[in-house]
């Protein structure tokens, strides 16, 4: 069984949105109410990239690639971290 690419970006914002609720709670100990207010945004913000890739453009781009979107969901994952950490 193979996933389409859209699948394989979805299943990294996942992990990514998952792991990035882990870190924060159990890593960086943020508190229940603001962390519960914030992975709201999150889960837009991750939604989002799950959609956009889905809407293709030119064949052949840098953007039509699922690894492209993936290390972007990735980066985003740790600059919110970083946020927290300043």
């Amino acid at each position: 069984m193979r996933l389409s690419d859209q699948n394989k970006v979805s299943l990294v914002a996942g992990l990514c949105l998952v792991g990035l609720v882990i870190v924060l709670k159990n890593l960086l100990l943020i508190p229940s109410d603001i962390l519960s207010r914030d992975v709201l945004v999150y889960i837009i913000i991750y939604w989002a990239f799950t959609v956009i890739p889905g809407r293709r453009g030119e064949k052949g781009s840098k953007y039509d690639h699922p690894l492209y979107w993936s290390l972007l969901i990735i980066l985003i994952t740790l600059v919110i971290i970083t946020m927290y950490l300043i």
